[in-house]
C-alpha cells in the first residue's frame, strides 16, 4: 500500500485521476470513521467522501444515516442526540448493521474528521441535510480547512440555477446529464466555473461529446460506480471483474473523478495503467 504526502490537484491541468473513498476505505474499518480515512490514505486515495449532520446540540458529526441504529452501538435519532451522548458511542465494523462488531471507534465530528485529514487528503462533505450545507461552510472556514474541503449541492437545470454559496469553499454541483441537453446545461453552468460536477448518465455518448467543452471549463467530471449506483453495468462489482470495462471506459470518456467501494483497487490498477501506457 501506499500514502500521499500531496493533495491532489483537481485542475484537468493534472492529467491523473481521481481516486474517491465513498465513506472512507470502510472494508476493514466502520464507514465514515477516522480509521476509513487512514485506510483511504494509506489506499492511495486522493479524496475520501464523507456524510455529516447536526446533532442536537448543533455539532457536525460524521455520519450517513439520519438514525444511530446502523452504525453504532447507541440508538434513536442524530438530531435527537446531545454532543455528550455522542461522544459515548463506538462505531460498527463496515457498514454495520445488526449482528456487526462494535469497534473501539468513536463517532467522529466533522472538525475531528477534517483535522485528522488535513494535509493527507481531500474531503468530500456531503450535506445529509441541505440546509446545513451553509452551516457546514462557516465551520469549513472557521476551522481553515479550505485547502482539503470540497462541498456539493444539486443543480437541477430544469427548475433553478446553481448558486454557488461560497467564494472561498471548493463547491460542486451534482448533476444529472440530460439526454440532448448536456451541452447546454453546461454551457449555463460555465460562468460558476465549477472545479468540478458529480454526474450521473444514462448515456455515453453525452460525455463523450462535451470532452472538448469541460477542458475549456477546467471542470473535471465526477462519476460513482458504486453498486448498485450507475446503469450500464459500470459498477465496483463489475470492475473487479473487468476494470478497463467499467473505469477505463469512463477515464476514456473524459472522466477525472471516480468514487468507488474499491479505492486501493482503483489505484493499483490505475497506477498500473499509466505505466503500461507509458
Amino acid at each position: 500500500m501506499t500514502t500521499h504526502s500531496e493533495l491532489f490537484t483537481i485542475s484537468r491541468t493534472n492529467p491523473k485521476i481521481m481516486t474517491i473513498a465513498h465513506r472512507g476505505a470502510w472494508k476493514n474499518a466502520p464507514e465514515n470513521s477516522l480509521l476509513a480515512v487512514e485506510h483511504a490514505i494509506m489506499a492511495g486515495a486522493d479524496m475520501v467522501e464523507i456524510d455529516t449532520q447536526k446533532c442536537l446540540t448543533g455539532e457536525f458529526v460524521v455520519i450517513h444515516d439520519d438514525t444511530l441504529d446502523r452504525t453504532t452501538n447507541g440508538k434513536g435519532l442524530v438530531s435527537e442526540t446531545t454532543l455528550e451522548q455522542i461522544q459515548t458511542l463506538h462505531l460498527r465494523q463496515g457498514a454495520g448493521g445488526e449482528g456487526s462488531e462494535v469497534t473501539t471507534q468513536p463517532l467522529p465530528l466533522l472538525s475531528d474528521l477534517l483535522a485528522y485529514a488535513k494535509g493527507k487528503i481531500l474531503v468530500n462533505i456531503d450535506a445529509k441535510h441541505p440546509e446545513d450545507l451553509p452551516d457546514i461552510i462557516i465551520e469549513v472556514e472557521r476551522l481553515n480547512m479550505q485547502d482539503i474541503a470540497v462541498v456539493k449541492s444539486p443543480y437541477d437545470p430544469e427548475q433553478t440555477e446553481w448558486a454557488t454559496l461560497t467564494d472561498t469553499v471548493k463547491h460542486m454541483p451534482m448533476m444529472h446529464a440530460r439526454r440532448g441537453h448536456f451541452l447546454d446545461d453546461l454551457q449555463t453552468l460555465a460562468p460558476k466555473r465549477p472545479i468540478m460536477i458529480e454526474l450521473s448518465f444514462d448515456d455515453l455518448n453525452e460525455l463523450q461529446q462535451a470532452k472538448p467543452l469541460l477542458e475549456s471549463m477546467d471542470c473535471r467530471i465526477w462519476i460513482n460506480t458504486l453498486d448498485p449506483v450507475h446503469p450500464l453495468d459500470m459498477m465496483d462489482s463489475t470492475a473487479l471483474i473487468n476494470p478497463e470495462k467499467v473505469w477505463g471506459t469512463l477515464i476514456d470518456a473524459g472522466v477525472g473523478a471516480i468514487q468507488t467501494d474499491l479505492p486501493e483497487y482503483l489505484a493499483q490498477w490505475l497506477k498500473q495503467r499509466d505505466v503500461f501506457g507509458e
